[in-house]
């Protein structure tokens, strides 16, 4: 079994590599990542689309001209938890761009919506590399 797995890993080497790049995600993250949106991108026209694939993008609730924020949308829930972890982990180092950005959005709304808005920050930044 882990041969099988560690064959379907080499062949993804150069995008394991781009993603291990990233602070916070190790080879087990990137390729749980790999395993679940797979390298071609093609099937999301932008971020947004794979943000709201994944269950990352928040709801809305509007009616009569007023705006509520609802809660996230279901998705898949392997990879939305998988860069949940990571937001975690990329919460604690402090000297990262993103881990600054993180604690500017727990002041105002709490630590569960800045990890939920951090695990779509690093979504649509995989999306772009």
């Amino acid at each position: 079994m882990e041969d099988a797995i560690m064959e379907e890993i080499t062949k993804h080497e150069e995008a394991l590599s781009i993603l291990c790049s990233i602070p916070g995600i190790d080879i087990t993250a990137a390729a749980a990542i790999i395993a679940e949106i797979g390298t071609d991108m093609s099937a999301f026209p932008d971020s947004q689309h794979i943000c709201s694939w994944a269950g990352l993008s928040p709801g809305n609730n509007e009616s009569a001209g007023k705006r509520k924020s609802a809660h996230i949308n279901k998705g898949n829930p392997y990879l939305k938890s998988m860069l949940c972890e990571v937001g975690w982990v990329i919460s604690g180092k402090r000297t990262l761009y993103l881990s600054g950005w993180y604690w500017k959005i727990k002041q105002s709304k709490g630590a569960k919506h800045a990890t939920i808005a951090l695990a779509r920050k690093l979504l649509a930044l995989i999306y772009t590399m």
